[in-house]
């Protein structure tokens, strides 16, 4: 094979570290994110099964007492 004229491009672990270091500040801040999404989800099943159980309530009683 012969060689090429192309510019070769070497990467040292030096690079890959700063590489991996700098997405790793930039990721650190999702589990927190996370957490706080699934506290907001969790609120609202709440709510939507509190509001559920008064509507099924309201209905039987309707039907009880509603000729």
């Amino acid at each position: 094979m012969e060689p090429s004229n192309e510019p070769k491009i070497e990467i040292g672990l030096r690079e890959i570290y700063d590489a991996v270091v700098e997405l790793k500040g930039i990721v650190s801040g999702h589990p927190d994110r996370l957490d706080d999404h699934e506290d907001r989800l969790r609120a609202l099943e709440m709510k939507i099964r509190g509001i559920s159980g008064v509507i099924g309530i309201v209905s039987f009683l309707a039907a009880r007492f509603i000729p």
